[in-house]
């Protein structure tokens, strides 16, 4: 595990947690600022949460492509070693509420989703971290995650957020169960540890700052990622992208694919 990027991005994660800790629940959590540049809102607790990230990498002092929701992207000193992808606060919606289920998930690599060499995900609840480096497996606090190996449809637990149109639906006459959490980034890290078997979003409204991290935890831990044909997912590293995901277990992603 490169320590180096682990500390840096768990230290990101602590300061944003510090932060927004007086905001969680509050009314003017949600207040809306302006629209960022991902071309959605921003509310409060995402810019107090941005702001915590990027005091902390400014101090760090190395060069680096800074990419957020709401900044959109910056450059940190003047020859940029890789591109820091984060999320300020994944689950917005929950964190406002009071809705015990968001995180801060951070992805380091280069210029697009294939080039992601560092995920990181701290629940900002529980303070569980999950992890992963390219072609060194992915983990929950430290300890080695697999994916599950279930492999028929109906014996599988899915997040679905939408299909492709036109498709059969995913929904509990043809799988086990479907659930849906509002927090990517962590639903991704149910794929990776086995806790749930595939994740599914085909509304064309999920970032690369959404995945960036999961993507790599996913296929670290075993698992398999792409689009809704099949493709690996090699998407820019820029906010104003959208992408459509499934990520599985690996045995069952045809199965699902083919349902499209």
């Amino acid at each position: 595990m490169n320590l180096q990027f682990f500390e840096l991005c768990n230290e990101v994660a602590d300061a944003i947690k510090e932060e927004v800790s007086g905001l969680i629940g509050k009314p003017e959590a949600g207040e809306m600022l302006r629209i960022g540049a991902d071309g959605t809102p921003t509310e409060k607790i995402d810019e107090v949460a941005e702001n915590a990230a990027l005091n902390v990498l400014e101090s760090d002092g190395r060069s680096m492509r800074f990419v957020s929701e709401e900044l959109g992207e910056k450059i940190l000193g003047s020859k940029p070693e890789f591109t820091f992808v984060l999320d300020p606060i994944d689950g917005t919606f929950n964190a406002v509420n009071n809705i015990p289920f968001f995180c801060v998930p951070i992805a380091i690599g280069g210029s697009d989703l294939s080039e992601i060499r560092f995920g990181f995900v701290k629940n900002l609840i529980n303070g569980d971290i999950y992890s992963a480096e390219k072609g060194k497996g992915a983990f929950l606090n430290s300890k080695r995650i697999h994916v599950s190996n279930y492999s028929k449809l109906p014996e599988l637990s899915v997040i679905s957020y939408s299909q492709r149109p036109h498709a059969l639906p995913i929904n509990n006459h043809n799988v086990r169960r479907v659930r849906v959490y509002g927090c990517a980034a962590l639903e991704l890290c149910y794929i990776a540890s086995g806790i749930f078997d595939a994740f599914i979003d085909m509304r064309s409204m999920l970032r690369v700052t959404d995945i960036a991290a999961g993507k790599l935890i996913v296929e670290e831990a075993g698992g398999r990622v792409t689009d809704w044909n099949g493709d690996p997912l090699s998407t820019a590293l820029d906010v104003r992208q959208r992408v459509n995901m499934i990520a599985s277990n690996g045995h069952a992603h045809d199965k699902l694919l083919e349902l499209g």
